[in-house]
């Protein structure tokens, strides 16, 4: 299992707001690329009407001392349009496909 550290936040937003907030993050997200120890970023929008969470930003980094580093850097950190609530999360378990599993010694792939 890779080692990475992951941010998951949960947005919530006006939907009046939503493109100026999406502008801003996109800047920050270009910014954040540039930085050691970046892998990925990922925003989702929501399929469910009325849900808390409109939008939910998750950052691959590969460890938590590359993510700190970089919110020194960070421009989102003073954006107002939004109610961000950002965790760090460490990967406790993965599932894959099952043409992507490792067999295992007693041939089961499990």
């Amino acid at each position: 299992m890779e080692d990475r550290h992951v941010v998951i936040i949960p947005i919530e937003i006006d939907t009046e707001k939503e493109s100026s907030y999406l502008d801003a993050w996109q800047h920050a997200a270009d910014l954040m690329a540039t930085q050691p120890g970046f892998v990925r970023a990922h925003m989702f929008r929501t399929t469910v009407p009325g849900s808390r969470f409109s939008l939910v930003n998750v950052a691959e980094w590969e460890s938590a001392a590359h993510w700190q580093q970089a919110m020194n850097v960070c421009p989102m950190l003073e954006q107002h349009l939004a109610v961000t609530h950002a965790s760090n999360y460490r990967a406790i378990r993965t599932v894959l496909p099952a043409t992507q599993q490792q067999t295992r010694s007693d041939g089961t792939g499990r």
